[in-house]
């Protein structure tokens, strides 16, 4: 499968009611080809439409900024803008400060907190990082650095509580175009203990919400795929998701209830190793 059929496969998710009638667009942004390919659809309504990018840089997840409008891309060692349009990358010149590198294999999950317009890298391995922009607090001295935070693991006394997790996508709501949100909320996805949980931000801290389930039945996640809310406004929040069983040989293409982890298939994407996904109302 071609990532433009990969995009054409991302309408059926995107264009559900929630995002009918009146709002904008809805753009989906994917990594392909071990992040070496942006495979990029601006309205999921043209699908004929989808263009994909060879990157110069492998990148090995992406995230849309609400605020600004642009789609930044994480590397180790690396943080860049990507243009949608070409797939040029510009790199920002993010200062990595001590102990900020990840490593190599990892899966990345990023995804920015538009309520203070910086971004959150955590992986598969426990790291959990924030990219502040330049700009970011009014000369805030973290403006342009990235900085290492609490080590993600289980709160006492929660169900899951002792188990190493292995979280490889993260989403925050309230991604509202052009502007901050008042407040945000953040998920993300375990592999390891295949459940939708909190995350604490800078503390790390998991709280399980629930097992992911597929028609009811409880599932065993391959850690890869994306993860990523769009919202037409504070409280208006559809959660999309790229999840691979283990053992399967393709991806599919979900829509996440946020209160209870139960995943609705969309779309069989009829190919697997996506290794990031982000989505955005059109500006």
């Amino acid at each position: 499968m071609t990532p433009k059929a990969l995009v054409t496969s991302l309408i059926a998710l995107a264009a559900t009611p929630a995002f009918a009638g009146g709002h904008a667009a809805v753009s989906g942004y994917a990594l392909t080809e071990g992040g070496a390919t942006l495979v990029v659809m601006s309205d999921i309504n043209s699908p004929e439409k989808a263009m994909t990018f060879a990157l110069s840089s492998p990148v090995q997840a992406i995230a849309w900024r609400p605020v600004t409008g642009e789609l930044l891309g994480f590397s180790d060692g690396m943080i860049s803008t990507i243009d949608p349009m070409s797939g040029a990358m510009t790199d920002l010149k993010a200062t990595f400060m001590e102990n900020a590198m990840i490593g190599e294999g990892k899966m990345v999950a990023f995804d920015f907190n538009n309520k203070i317009d910086a971004v959150r890298a955590v992986t598969t391995g426990g790291d959990n990082l924030v990219y502040f922009p330049v700009g970011f607090g009014d000369n805030d001295e973290k403006a342009g650095s990235v900085r290492r935070f609490t080590d993600l693991a289980y709160a006492e006394g929660d169900a899951m509580a002792g188990t190493k997790p292995m979280i490889f996508a993260n989403a925050y709501t309230n991604a509202i175009n052009g502007a901050k949100a008042a407040d945000t909320f953040q998920y993300a996805l375990d592999a390891e203990t295949n459940t939708l949980v909190s995350l604490a931000n800078n503390e790390g801290t998991l709280a399980t919400i629930g097992k992911i389930t597929v028609d009811g039945a409880d599932v065993d996640l391959a850690p890869m795929g994306g993860f990523d809310i769009v919202s037409t406004a504070e409280g208006e929040n559809m959660a999309l998701a790229i999840l691979q069983l283990e053992g399967a040989e393709t991806a599919g293409l979900y829509a996440i209830d946020l209160e209870t982890g139960a995943a609705t298939l969309k779309s069989d994407l009829g190919m697997g190793g996506i290794s990031g996904f982000a989505a955005s109302l059109g500006m």
